[in-house]
């Protein structure tokens, strides 16, 4: 059976590329094959964290090293993969079980992301889906694995190449069906699965070519703040961190017992919730299905653009999502000012909360 789907995968993308007026792929690998990101990265992280991840290493997995490989200035690839990652890493046995089953090349594939993906198995872990299992996967066996991604899967789509899927398949069929077209093309264009997956973000305009010089947290922080035309960094770098807060405790929160966060594949799609009119600082909804939410931190903007931007979310999540479910919005903010309560009075569907921050030292004898 899998024979006949890899030969059906194989003439589906003949069939595209031969109808292509343009070879999107090719181009990109032309373009960009002497890129320093194309030539050095791979070797760097697949080198580093191939030996960090692998099975035989997998006891001395430190909390430190998974973490880090989630950041893009160590990963090289993938943006926004250590959101979640807090909740991953809470428990480092339970993760460290995890990770042996899920790189135990003993036991087919199919088999282990069955199990691990299962919320009512003992290792299934909340957040830990494809975002990030496949990039390991991909980085202790570069050969065999490809990633699958929201990047990726619009790559894919883009190119007419990506799988269909029936209603019942589940994550590990789905997984395999992706595998399958990543796998043929990266060996028809000779190229890795790893370079694959950077000209897929280069046809997204999610790109890593020209971005292998890293940065630090701080340098990152006061990029965003500019981008968005923030001049209170400190209020921007601390509302980032809150924001993720609310991610980790969630079901301790205000909103936690009305609401859930939204899920796909394993992976926590709330946070930073792309739209084509902007990320979602975090969406979820209401645990009866009738009801979304839209939080937005200030985040150092002005009064007039965040309430101007959370407008637009809710008009985007009714006309995308909401399939006439009610849509409602909170802002919220360090403390409140007489420009913010104006421009949210009226506006029944949006609410506003103001947070605390309690900041404690403890003396700890070292002697004791």
């Amino acid at each position: 059976m899998r024979h006949l789907c890899k030969l059906f995968i194989n003439e589906l993308i003949d069939a595209i590329m031969t109808n292509m007026s343009e070879d999107m792929i090719q181009k990109v690998i032309t373009e960009k094959s002497r890129d320093t990101w194309w030539q050095d990265s791979e070797r760097k992280v697949v080198d580093k964290y191939g030996n960090i991840f692998n099975p035989k290493n997998l006891d001395k997995l430190t909390k430190e090293d998974f973490k880090s490989f989630l950041l893009f200035r160590n990963n090289l690839h993938w943006v926004g993969i250590n959101r979640q990652s807090n909740i991953i890493s809470s428990d480092m046995e339970k993760l460290t079980r995890y990770l042996k089953e899920l790189l135990n090349e003993d036991i087919p594939i199919q088999e282990r992301l069955e199990k691990l993906l299962d919320r009512n198995n003992s290792l299934y872990i909340k957040g830990l889906g494809r975002a990030v299992l496949t990039p390991i996967l991909l980085v202790v066996y570069p050969k065999k694995y490809g990633v699958w991604n929201s990047k990726s899967e619009e790559a894919l789509k883009m190119l007419n190449i990506f799988p269909d899927f029936k209603s019942k398949d589940s994550f590990s069929t789905r997984y395999l069906k992706v595998n399958d077209v990543l796998t043929e093309l990266a060996s028809r264009y000779q190229i890795s699965l790893w370079n694959l997956d950077g000209v897929f973000g280069e046809i997204v305009d999610r790109s890593p070519f020209g971005r292998f010089e890293t940065k630090s947290e701080e340098e990152v922080i006061e990029e965003e703040a500019e981008e968005h035309g923030i001049t209170d960094v400190a209020a921007f770098g601390m509302e980032k961190h809150l924001e993720d807060f609310i991610i980790d405790n969630w079901d301790k929160t205000v909103f936690g017992k009305q609401y859930m966060l939204l899920e796909k594949e394993g992976d926590i799609e709330s946070q930073q919730y792309q739209t084509t009119v902007g990320p979602i600082d975090i969406l979820a909804k209401s645990r009866d299905d009738s009801e979304y939410l839209i939080i937005e931190l200030k985040k150092g903007r002005t009064s007039d653009a965040v309430v101007g931007q959370i407008l637009r979310y809710i008009s985007w999540v009714k006309e995308n999502l909401a399939n006439g479910k009610s849509v409602k919005g909170v802002v919220i903010v360090l403390e409140s000012d007489e420009k913010l309560k104006y421009s949210l009075k009226g506006l029944s569907n949006i609410s506003l909360y103001t947070y605390e921050v309690n900041f404690k030292l403890n003396r700890k004898d070292v002697n004791s």
